[in-house]
């Protein structure tokens, strides 16, 4: 288990990035305005209530298109309008209202299977009706009602689609851009340290992003968009340089100490540098800013090692000894030129987006033209209706613990009781590990936000200035909610306690209903998901290792049989080295979820870590072997390769039967002497 220090650590961490303050600034507008009108117009309830549910469809306002952005709000919209009229309707009818949270907690997990923006949507929707079922109404209040939350999600759409700045290729242009940012921070990372797995794992995170908006961008369209085509072409640019930048690294940190490359660091300097001041420039172009993409400095950096190079060809002589150290030269060479090339290319479609060129001589490659890999509704339901599924699992616990909630805090008479059920939705995570970390971060965070809350409400009369603190903590919750939860958590439980009574001066009253509450739903959510089909990533983690290690011998194989000339190089390969890269994050994402759990036993770190590590660096081998293909491919094959080649095949199929079967490897065979 994890020491004090960690633990304290690991409740706290933030993710990388920073706070979300255009969210945070949406969502709080999305809030006050409705609330000002309604205090002008004499119905501040009213207008609290569209604040609130226009608060909520703002939540489903992703990453996307705007086409994809505009439906899962209607979606939300409609789908939070009728878990409104219904739960209004059922509330006073305990058996019908148990029954129908389970219906809407199974629901609710299922969105998942669309994906972040489908999970959104679910939470929302399943939010708003386990929130309804606690306010009883008739049919005058249940319509009333309904036609709030759909001036809430109109509000909500003009403000996230109109308001903003409707540029439909914005979203499209900083998804392809995050790519080269990406690659650049890569280099950063290089020159002042050894890069880890996590750092290329970070670029395929950005590729996949930009694949996704692209493709479902292109759904939409009956035919490709000029920009669409240059956005494709710059994403698949990116994807080769990420090649080619690890082929890069790779060489100088497994020849960091040879001679020749130390005589010329200071140029291998200068083309970190200079690469990355490249990527940057190519990344401002791509959203639209003006700055100057010069190639330049790098092909005279190139042209000095080439000078470099010639001069130690000359100076053998006929020797052999020094011949070691020209190889390693060459090689420098041919790995700088490729990227070089590269940028070359990218640099021209960056500038023509800048240029609004209306023409494209350039071709688009097929491997991206992403397509919609969702399945019908009715398909996805029936591949995932079993309990082998971890999104039936999810679904199911969810339901059952909304259920669970409801029950208890109708039987007990609680106060504000579906704060529990609140609690419940909001910790519960598919993922054992984050409802773990949520369930620490959620007591701890409401804690302290019911506090201050309470202060503010026993201090402050004024309802102007509470109003005033209502929408600050509204933005600073949501702005922080992506980057660190349990700081989000503060802020919106303040944001709660404010809203929930401004009248009187009972603050801690109310906070300490609020604090004993979410100890009840946050501990609903950690029990269910430790004693209902729990997800334990120990149990998911082998297969997933199993599967990157077979990823990794297909990208292997493919790539020796053009060595070996058994097959010609093609677009195949590069295919394999994206699903071996997905595969490989997939496993590493696993065992960060590992990490998470608890019961998490340190004997499993060490061998899992390595392993992980020893995949990523064999797969950046092999992304090297794939870029040299150039220059060796129409070369006579060597008389031991084959052998070579099938003796390390061999190996990674023993040790994807060895995670498989929780057995130890047999030992590796002597392939330095093969080797040789």
């Amino acid at each position: 288990m994890l020491n004090e220090h960690s633990f304290f650590s690991f409740l706290i961490q933030s993710a990388p990035g920073k706070p979300a303050l255009a969210n945070g600034l949406r969502a709080a507008l999305s809030l006050g305005v409705p609330m000002l009108i309604g205090q002008l117009i004499n119905q501040r309830e009213s207008g609290l209530f569209v604040g609130l549910i226009a608060y909520f469809i703002n939540f489903v306002n992703v990453a996307g298109s705007y086409q994809i952005k505009a439906r899962a709000m209607v979606i939300a919209t409609f789908g939070i309008t009728i878990s409104v009229f219904i739960g209004t309707l059922v509330a006073s009818i305990p058996i019908l209202a148990v029954i129908l949270t389970f219906l809407w907690g199974l629901a609710s997990g299922f969105a998942s299977l669309y994906g972040n923006t489908g999970a959104n949507v679910g939470l929302v929707v399943g939010t708003s009706f386990i929130s309804t079922i606690a306010l009883p109404g008739d049919l005058d209040i249940a319509l009333m009602r309904s036609l709030l939350c759909l001036i809430a999600g109109g509000w909500a759409m003009l403000l996230s689609l109109v308001m903003w700045p409707f540029k439909p290729y914005d979203l499209l242009r900083i998804a392809v851009a995050n790519c080269f940012d990406a690659l650049a921070k890569y280099l950063k990372v290089f020159e002042s340290g050894v890069p880890t797995t996590e750092n290329i794992l970070e670029i395929r995170k950005t590729l996949e992003t930009a694949r996704h908006v692209l493709g479902t961008a292109r759904i939409r369209q009956s035919a490709q968009s000029w920009m669409g085509e240059q956005l494709l072409v710059l994403t698949q640019d990116g994807d080769r340089l990420l090649g080619s930048v690890i082929a890069l690294t790779e060489l100088l940190e497994t020849h960091a100490h040879q001679h020749q490359y130390r005589a010329v660091q200071p140029l291998i300097d200068d083309t970190f540098v200079q690469m990355s001041i490249v990527f940057r420039s190519i990344s401002k172009v791509i959203v639209g800013k003006s700055a100057s993409i010069d190639i330049d400095n790098l092909n005279r950096i190139y042209n000095a090692l080439e000078e470099r190079e010639h001069r130690q060809r000359q100076a053998m002589s006929g020797s052999k000894t020094d011949y070691p150290n020209l190889v390693a030269l060459s090689n420098l060479l041919l790995t700088i030129e490729k990227p070089i090339e590269q940028l070359q290319y990218a640099a021209q479609s960056a500038k023509s987006l800048l240029e609004n060129s209306n023409t494209s001589q350039r071709q688009v490659d097929p491997l991206l033209l992403v397509t919609d890999e969702q399945h019908s509704l009715s398909r996805l339901l029936t591949e995932n209706f079993t309990l082998e599924s971890a999104i039936f699992r999810h679904a199911l616990r969810l339901g059952i613990s909304l259920s669970l909630g409801v029950i208890l805090y109708s039987m007990t008479n609680l106060p504000m009781g579906y704060w529990v059920t609140l609690t419940t939705i909001l910790v519960l995570k598919p993922n054992l590990g984050v409802t773990f970390q949520r369930f620490f971060q959620r007591i701890g965070g409401t804690i302290l936000g019911a506090v201050v809350a309470a202060v503010i409400i026993s201090t402050i009369a004024s309802k102007p200035v509470l109003d005033i603190a209502i929408v600050l903590t509204v933005f600073f919750g949501v702005a922080l909610i992506d980057f660190n939860y349990g700081y989000s958590v503060v802020f919106l439980s303040i944001f709660i306690l404010l809203i929930t009574d401004t009248s009187n001066s009972t603050g801690w009253q109310f906070a300490e209903v609020r604090v004993l509450n979410t100890l009840i739903g946050a501990g609903l959510a950690f029990g269910s998901h430790y004693l209902i089909l729990p997800n334990w990533e120990r149990d998911r983690l082998p297969s997933q290792l199993v599967i990157a290690l077979r990823e990794s011998q297909t990208y292997f194989n493919d790539v020796m049989a053009v060595y070996q000339g058994t097959e010609v190089y093609d677009a195949a390969i590069i295919a394999q080295r994206r699903q071996t890269g997905l595969a490989v994050g997939n496993a590493q994402a696993s065992f960060q979820g590992l990490l998470r759990e608890p019961k998490m036993h340190p004997k499993l770190v060490e061998p899992v870590m390595t392993l992980l590590a020893y995949i990523g660096r064999f797969t950046n081998a092999i992304t090297v072997l794939a870029v040299h293909l150039k220059y060796f491919r129409s070369t006579v094959p060597l008389p031991e390769l084959a052998t070579f080649v099938d003796r390390i095949s061999l190996v990674l199929e023993q040790l994807a039967d060895a995670v498989e079967q929780e057995i130890i490897p047999p030992p590796l065979p002597d392939l330095d002497e093969m080797l040789r």
